[in-house]
């Protein structure tokens, strides 16, 4: 699952996870990341799991969005990339490894052949 690692300017860090599709950020409260600076627009980015990847959009914001110091209109996102949304700086954090539950987990036959031992020295 991703998550954002939140640095607000006055040195607070909190964590959200990317739970759904979408995730809004932005200064107003209705954006599932609520973001308390006057630098930082009402609705000023989104962040969209499109099935594959993470894309982050800004959504018109007055002062931008930045992703590792270069300005963006929409980006793809890898691990440990750093946002910079107002005075705000967010870490996206990704594990991409697939995890399968164990009941979904089964034993295929292995033909005999498969498997030639070599005997040791």
């Amino acid at each position: 699952m991703a998550r954002l690692i939140i640095l607000a300017r006055h040195g607070s860090v909190r964590q959200v996870n990317l739970a759904g599709p979408i995730t809004t950020i932005g200064r107003s409260h209705s954006n599932n990341v609520c973001i308390d600076s006057d630098r930082v627009s009402r609705h000023h980015a989104a962040i969209q799991w499109t099935g594959e990847h993470y894309i982050l959009t800004d959504m018109g914001s007055r002062n931008g969005t930045y992703v590792n110091r270069e300005r963006v209109r929409a980006h793809e996102l890898t691990n440990g990339d750093v946002i910079l949304v107002g005075d705000c700086q967010l870490r996206f954090l990704c594990n991409r490894r697939v995890e399968v539950p164990v009941d979904a987990l089964r034993l295929m036959p292995a033909a005999d052949d498969f498997l030639q031992l070599v005997p040791s020295r």
